[in-house]
């Protein structure tokens, strides 16, 4: 027998085999999870309106409990940031207040020493995260 006429039985072998390549493409997919996150920059005790967020899909061993959700989304409309939230930032219960108090935004602006808007407070925090020298850089790089 010549060597090419064995490649004639190679889809016989996957047959009995039970080998079902399609399958295994689908299963090697990671689980994907809708999750809430913002779509633009929102300030210190800004209230979070339906257009302000939207859902995205992650992988599931990035979702933890703390993260909202698309079926629990409907909880923060109406709510107030504790911090500021940057565009694309992956939402979180802890980022929320669980008290009614009106003045919330600037006590909590002004005790954390931010300032006001939301383009200041992501402006400060971005800076943060560029000057913050990273931990797996080696020295000289």
């Amino acid at each position: 027998m010549r060597p090419h006429h064995l490649l004639l039985f190679v889809p016989l072998l996957v047959v009995v085999l039970g080998a079902r390549p399609e399958k295994e493409r689908q299963s090697s997919a990671p689980e994907q999870v809708s999750v809430t996150v913002a779509v633009r920059d929102l300030a210190t005790g800004e209230l979070v309106t339906e257009a302000d967020i939207t859902n995205v899909l992650v992988p599931r061993e990035w979702v933890t409990s703390s993260l909202i959700q698309s079926d629990s989304r409907q909880y923060i409309i109406g709510q107030r940031v504790l911090l500021p939230v940057m565009k694309g930032d992956l939402l979180s219960w802890n980022l929320f207040e669980t008290t009614a108090d009106p003045t919330l935004r600037e006590r909590c602006a002004s005790a954390t020493g931010q300032p006001e808007t939301a383009a200041e407070q992501v402006s400060r925090a971005r800076q943060t995260l560029v000057e913050r020298p990273r931990e797996d850089a080696s020295p000289g790089h």
